[in-house]
């Protein structure tokens, strides 16, 4: 036999092995039970008429953070905390689901589930990234009766279907930062910078022994396969005594500065500046709040068109009866302005869910609500510009019906301050103000000036067919435009949900 010939033969021996391990073997025992408990609640998750649309979320059950958030082969990955046996918080594991355009999805079978059998009790939130040959890793946070520690996976397919964890795993403990006690260690993510690989996680250097304390680690992979990491040091500490910790951080390169985004157990903020490797040390020189809402855990990918998209969790807190709870925010492409503050702005392939528009014309506003035409359901996109005037605020009121209370209320003021749902963001005087709104039965979402503020939350009472009306506090307010859009529903499909 040739040595050609020879090599042939290996190469589909090696392949024909492969592929009995993924077609032909038994699926891991964990992941199979899982995805039979999540098949069982989605009749019940469907049913609920208050579950969104067109917000991404799990065929049935808990999710919470979105993880390892990467574009390969030409999709859109996304992994999320997720507990396949119930709608509260629990069992945590890895869900996944693709998508070619942010807006519809295929749901994937569980990526990741806990290893029992090495004391494995959550599979806490992370990051990806490539390896050096080209195909994505994925870290995670491994819970269990012992301090955190940093696990891997690889996939076992190009197709990301199947994942098998690490024989290197833990591939970082709490003894990489010597003296240094890091508490509530948690929360990988991943970036590469001058052709290598960077870590960032955070936690608390305090010990919680006196306000503040939380900061975030950077580290640095030592070998192409991503199982050694060598700890530089603290790259960012908040001096804010009033957080303690400091939850899934992201740090990233974006239009020629570097932004870190944490979630310090309340609303995430974000930081832009500079990074320097060597000290190391991120030095911030503008800071802001990332949503006001009720949005949470943010992660970060960067798409086939350059764009940087931030995926954002969005709380809604249903009782277990729905089974269902939670969606994703949607996908945020983010750019910097020119005056050094971030910008958010709903990707612009869920345009693709536009039904005809209705406009009208501009109309002088006061203390009599002015309902909005062609506005009436419970999917819609309102695109509005208000001047104020000399008026105090101006309101845009979601109701159903006859109800007594509003399902929310939105409102810009003379001040500069955006309202919604409860939460206050700051806005920046801007006369007019344009807003856009997006509806998704008992979730909304409103964009502010060109994303100047964004924020997510959540709508009361009952769900049907909403009307949007607006009123201003004070003489002189207006709207200059006004179109509405009735939305689709995204398509979510469980093809290659199997195992």
């Amino acid at each position: 036999m040739t040595t050609t010939r020879r090599r042939f033969v290996q190469i589909c021996s090696a392949a024909t092995a492969a592929s009995a391990r993924l077609v032909g073997a038994e699926p891991d025992a964990v992941i199979r039970k899982a995805m039979d408990s999540v098949r069982a609640a989605i009749p019940t998750a469907a049913a609920d008429p208050a579950r969104p649309v067109y917000h991404f979320h799990p065929p049935a059950n808990w999710n919470n953070d979105p993880n390892g958030t990467i574009f390969y082969r030409g999709w859109h990955h996304l992994f999320y905390q997720f507990n396949p046996y119930g709608s509260l918080w629990g069992h945590m594991h890895w869900g996944h689901a693709r998508s070619r355009d942010l807006v519809n999805w295929d749901h994937l079978p569980i990526a990741l589930g806990p290893s029992e059998e090495k004391g494995e009790k959550h599979i806490y939130s992370g990051g990806a990234t490539l390896a050096r040959d080209g195909r994505p890793r994925l870290v995670y946070t491994s819970i269990g009766d012992r301090e955190p520690e940093q696990w891997m996976a690889s996939p076992l397919d190009d197709d990301l279907l199947a994942w098998t964890k690490s024989d290197r795993n833990p591939i970082l403990t709490t003894a990489a930062h010597g003296k240094l006690k890091v508490g509530d260690w948690r929360d990988p993510f991943l970036f590469q910078e001058q052709g290598r690989t960077y870590m960032v996680c955070g936690g608390n250097i305090s010990g919680r022994r006196w306000g503040g304390g939380g900061a975030v680690q950077l580290y640095r992979a030592e070998n192409d396969d991503l199982s050694e990491w060598k700890h530089l040091g603290t790259v960012f500490a908040y001096r804010n005594r009033e957080v303690m910790n400091i939850e899934c951080p992201n740090l990233f390169p974006l239009d020629g500065k570097w932004v870190l985004i944490i979630s310090p157990h309340k609303a995430c903020e974000y930081f832009i500046g500079t990074l320097d490797l060597d000290r190391p040390r991120f030095e911030p020189h503008t800071q802001g709040i990332l949503d006001a809402g009720n949005a949470y855990a943010s992660n970060i990918s960067v798409d086939g068109q350059g764009r940087t998209v931030l995926w954002l969790w969005g709380r809604t807190h249903n009782p277990e009866s729905k089974g269902w709870n939670s969606v994703m925010v949607l996908p945020r492409i983010l750019s910097i302005g020119s005056d050094g503050f971030l910008r958010q702005q709903p990707a612009p392939e869920f345009e693709s869910l536009r039904g005809a528009a209705v406009t009208s014309e501009a109309v002088a506003l006061g203390a009599k609500r002015t309902t909005l035409p062609g506005f009436r359901g419970d999917s819609m996109e309102i695109e509005l510009e208000l001047a104020l005037g000399s008026a105090r605020s101006a309101e845009v009121e979601l109701r159903l019906g006859d109800a007594q209370s509003p399902a929310a209320v939105i409102s810009v003021s003379q001040e500069g301050f955006l309202t919604a749902g409860g939460a206050t963001t700051l806005l920046g005087r801007s006369d007019p103000y344009k807003l856009r709104i997006f509806v998704d039965r008992s979730v909304f979402e409103v964009y502010a000036n060109e994303g100047v503020a964004a924020l997510y939350g959540n709508l009361t009472g009952a769900v049907g067919d909403f009307q949007a009306s607006v009123f201003a506090q004070g003489e002189g307010a207006q709207i200059l435009s006004a179109k509405v859009w009735p939305l689709k529903a995204a398509k979510f499909t469980l093809d290659q949900f199997r195992v």
